[in-house]
């Protein structure tokens, strides 16, 4: 798993907040990789900034590279760095981490590399999307949600993607273009999480939700997948301890809520759709 994301959530959750202040402190997260373009003379970092088995031997075949609340200023710094030919520079900063996974040989160790991005596509989430064979969004079916979802989508296929496709033509021949570069992302699913239940009603969810919920799946009715996951303490307890709701099976808001079958249910789902790609 690849954090993007300046806030650290991912980061934070697995390894708590001590052990994450240490690797930050030691410069051995996803940061340094963009260093490598917006410090001079700074070199493309190796498989040191993965943070190996953070489970140990509850998930052993877990990797974690973290993020750092330095992102936020590296998105700046990467905005206002042009080095050489200003396509070329633009092609190269929103490349960097698949220059680093073909460099380091990331592909080969791994069956799948998962990126936690932020809801947006400025230039360190574009660093994912460029190596990405799909993205999945996740969506409360609220007002706000549900309106910011096409444009997100929209803004990967119409605009991102497509600069990335004529950059890579313009630029084919001149520079050599990274293999892990993804010419066409594609949408994996549209996962509804947090949604509300009332057993008032026909439905079994709150009028608001099962009403943003039909326009979502409206809009997109091959994409909004099932199970939907249901709003419910039971997750938020399992994130604030550091481990999936897998590991609390007796905690009675995970199991008086179905969080673990939902979840495999989801994840079964996820996972026959991603090897499609």
């Amino acid at each position: 798993m690849v954090d993007v994301d300046h806030q650290s959530s991912l980061s934070l959750t697995i390894l708590k907040p001590k052990e994450w202040e240490k690797v930050v402190d030691e410069g051995k997260t996803i940061d340094a990789v963009f260093q490598h373009f917006t410090t001079q003379n700074t070199k493309l970092p190796g498989k040191e900034i993965i943070y190996p088995m953070p489970y140990g031997k509850n998930y052993p075949k877990l990797d974690l590279v973290p993020a750092t609340l330095h992102l936020d200023e590296t998105e700046l710094d990467l905005a206002s760095t042009i080095v050489g030919n200003a396509i070329e520079s633009d092609w190269n900063k929103r490349t960097l981490i698949c220059k680093w996974i073909e460099q380091n040989n990331i592909d080969s160790g791994y069956d799948y590399i998962i990126f936690d991005c932020p809801p947006a596509t400025k230039l360190v989430t574009q660093n994912a999307i460029a190596t990405s064979h799909g993205y999945i969004v996740s969506v409360i079916p609220d007002a706000v949600s549900t309106r910011g979802t096409p444009h997100l989508i929209e803004r990967m296929f119409g605009k991102i993607s497509k600069k990335f496709s004529d950059d890579a033509e313009y630029l084919k021949g001149k520079i050599n273009i990274v293999s892990t570069y993804v010419p066409h992302i594609q949408l994996v699913a549209i996962v509804i999480s947090k949604i509300k239940t009332s057993g008032r009603t026909g439905t079994g969810y709150t009028l608001d939700h099962y009403r943003h919920l039909t326009n979502i799946q409206n809009l997109y009715p091959k994409s909004v997948i099932e199970p939907y996951i249901v709003e419910g303490v039971g997750v938020p307890e399992c994130m604030a301890r550091g481990y999936p709701v897998y590991d609390f099976k007796d905690s009675p808001n995970v199991r008086n809520r179905h969080f673990i079958q939902l979840f495999r249910k989801l994840t079964d789902e996820l996972k026959t759709r991603i090897d499609k790609l």
